[in-house]
């Protein structure tokens, strides 16, 4: 009889249904992200925008880094170069700076300021309590703040994206009126309260690709103002949870904006601060 155990079991087997294979649900890119919100941890942003008003066209390249914390992003670095778009392929005419974004503080560097730099200056500082995350809007142009767990939760509902070599890939479009339900904080602050008329209905198409974690590895958006101008961004994330932290500039290297050489040069303020990270997203 113990010769017949083995091929009992076998056939046994055989006859046996199938257990059909469990289908592995998608890393929520919410928790994953979350999860990367950490003291003295980071992410590298590698971006390039461009935008088109009338019959101006400027491309922008970031490489930056954002230090994380539990509320989201408190510091960033930031090398930035903008130019006209008839010159951004050859890289004439553009203006490369280097900036940090530490508390309420902004520090602007390179040849974009070397201008307004007194001679043993290496940094100009603008102070701006007004912006509701600087470090965010220092490194980055886009308006879908993907380190804020609610507004990824917005931005995907309803959305189970498709497998794609290495993750996921999701797209669609959301408002800023739902941007702002989602995070009353940061928008209300970009819009002086909740965006109103066509700025609530203003639609941001946007693509999202994320790794095995659920972590953003790429986000891509295009944004198109009632006066025809857009603005399309390309933003690519690497190193999620890197040891980061962003210091500002040693205070013998820094003038006070107020104390700049050339005062009343055509240079705003302005320039100096977020380079237009939220551009068209201003309300009367």
């Amino acid at each position: 009889m113990r010769r017949w155990i083995l091929p009992a079991a076998v056939a046994l087997a055989a006859a046996l249904p199938a257990t059909p294979a469990v289908a592995q649900a998608a890393p929520d890119p919410a928790q994953a992200v979350k999860a990367q919100l950490r003291h003295e941890r980071g992410v590298r942003i590698a971006e390039i925008s461009r935008t088109v008003t009338g019959k101006a066209s400027t491309r922008t390249r970031y490489h930056s880094g954002i230090q994380l914390a539990p509320t989201g992003p408190v510091a960033s670095w930031a090398d930035v170069e903008d130019a006209s778009d008839t010159r951004s392929q050859d890289g004439l005419g553009a203006k490369p700076g280097q900036k940090a974004a530490v508390g309420t503080s902004v520090y602007t560097s390179g040849e974009a300021v070397a201008d307004l730099l007194p001679k043993d200056k290496l940094w100009i500082r603008v102070k701006q309590s007004g912006h509701p995350n600087l470090a965010l809007g220092t490194a980055s142009k886009q308006t879908i703040n993907v380190f804020d767990p609610a507004v990824l939760k917005a931005v995907l509902k309803g959305k189970g994206g498709k497998a794609v070599t290495g993750g996921r890939h999701y797209k669609g479009t959301i408002t800023y009126a739902k941007l702002y339900e989602a995070a009353k904080g940061h928008y209300g602050k970009l819009f002086d309260g909740a965006p109103r008329g066509a700025f609530a209905k203003t639609a941001i198409s946007w693509k999202l690709w994320t790794d095995g974690q659920g972590l953003p590895v790429r986000l891509s958006t295009t944004e198109r103002a009632t006066s025809g101008a857009y603005r399309t961004i390309d933003t690519r994330y690497s190193s999620w949870g890197e040891h980061l932290i962003v210091t500002a500039p040693a205070r013998a290297e820094v003038v006070e904006w107020k104390d700049r050489s050339r005062p009343g040069t055509a240079n705003s303020v302005n320039d100096l601060v977020l380079t237009d990270a939220y551009a068209g997203t201003g309300q009367s």
